[in-house]
């Protein structure tokens, strides 16, 4: 029997495999359907948290099985050097870690709308990430307590994907390798940032390859020179744009419809999405025709930049035709007097008070069944109810005195008759 069956057989992967395809089904099955294949490039990377480190303790403990009692004698047999026997004896960990990735990305693929493909230089660090998590493994599974390798080095590699990527420091969460911010349909990948985290994986690969490898200096010193050496230019890369990841995309065409004299643009990945928008348009125009003549132009967030026109975005799973007609009217609530913008916002001023009344009040025109006590606090209820029972002339000069008091710090809110 071949080493490689010899390692098979009595490695994880009998059980490793299906189990690792079963959580990959899992975590693809987590977010649902996708609005275009760049989000999808960026979550499929973050399913890499739960999966790696899995990949990493099955690495560690089939390496680890090799110290046990009498478990070493079939491995003296084999006539190549013994870090070839490791190398071969991390294929069960790699088979099982492939399969899962491979599930996920199967699952996420079929649940991805619009067109084009995935950006490959992002979707591809996956499975050099099960790569480098297996052989990190295996050094774990020869260092480390034999019953403790595989828990520990679990638990070490998820902590360095999970909280690496979640750092406030760009740096850090680039050399996680997990790319929870990749990518909006506005942005694309920086090519140096991806490149750096490709040549720090390959040094993570390389340098537990060496660390395999010894005591076999003619073997192990190329592998750790050539790691080190990866090492220093994929962090200098990195280090060199900030940590970015990625830079504004710049639209090459538009997806555009034409209805009623009403236009809606959208990126070509959202393409399908231009139909719904013209719908909930025409539903919007009809509702509030009464506050001011409508936008006869609409484009999707990226388009044409510094153009001053209505933005529209793609339609999230989930959302229905109400929740579109309820963004575009949400365009209707009074901007902040100047003499109370802040850096992170604006600050109190006499009419910020009205503000809960008139978003309510836009809702409850496109939603007129809700309860007033789903759309205000219940303090307010009341007043709320005496404005929507109101005639519909005296609704509207409600909310012209409201965007007059919006024009300055000092007018109050208007009453509510």
């Amino acid at each position: 029997m071949s080493p490689l069956l010899i390692a098979l057989r009595r490695g994880s992967a009998p059980v490793a495999v299906p189990v690792m395809v079963a959580l990959g089904l899992f975590a693809g099955s987590r977010g649902g359907e996708s609005v275009d294949w760049g989000w999808t490039s960026g979550q499929l990377q973050q399913h890499g948290v739960l999966l790696v480190p899995l990949t990493a303790a099955i690495a560690a403990w089939d390496t680890s099985r090799w110290r046990r009692t009498s478990s070493a004698l079939p491995a003296r047999t084999f006539p190549r050097s013994p870090a070839t026997w490791a190398m071969i004896n991390c294929i069960p960990a790699l088979l099982a870690g492939f399969a899962g990735w491979g599930a996920a990305f199967a699952l996420m693929a079929a649940g991805t709308r619009g067109s084009g493909g995935p950006y490959w230089s992002v979707v591809l660090l996956g499975p050099l990430t099960f790569v480098a998590g297996t052989l990190v493994g295996a050094v774990a599974g020869r260092l480390l307590p034999r019953h403790l390798a595989a828990p520990l080095v679990a638990v070490l590699v998820w902590l360095s994907l999970a909280f690496g990527s979640s750092s406030t420091d760009p740096v850090l969460a680039r050399l996680s390798a997990v790319d929870r911010a990749c990518c909006d349909v506005t942005t694309q990948p920086l090519a140096e940032t991806v490149t750096g985290q490709w040549l720090w994986i390959a040094a993570l690969v390389l340098s537990a390859a060496a660390v395999l490898a010894w005591p076999s200096v003619i073997r192990s010193a190329p592998l750790g020179v050539l790691g080190a050496t990866a090492a220093v230019f994929g962090v200098s890369l990195i280090v060199g744009t900030g940590g970015q990841l990625t830079v504004p995309r710049t639209p090459t065409a538009e997806a555009c419809g034409t209805r009623d004299g009403v236009t809606v643009c959208m990126w070509p990945e959202h393409g399908s999405d231009v139909t719904t928008w013209l719908d909930a348009v025409g539903t919007y125009r009809a509702l509030f025709a009464d506050l001011g003549a409508s936008p006869a132009l609409y484009l999707e967030s990226g388009l044409r930049p510094g153009a001053d026109v209505a933005r529209v975005g793609a339609v999230r799973p989930g959302m229905g035709k109400d929740d579109l007609v309820l963004t575009l009217a949400r365009q209707h609530m009074p901007s902040p007097p100047e003499c109370a913008r802040t850096e992170t916002g604006s600050g109190p001023f006499p009419a910020a008070t009205s503000r809960v009344l008139v978003d309510a009040w836009l809702t409850h025109r496109v939603r007129p069944d809700t309860p007033p006590a789903a759309l205000v606090p219940v303090d307010r209820a009341a007043q709320f109810t005496r404005l929507v029972e109101s005639p519909v002339e005296r609704q509207r000069q409600w909310y012209a005195d409201v965007v007059a008091a919006h024009r300055d710090c000092v007018t109050p809110a208007p009453a509510v008759s």
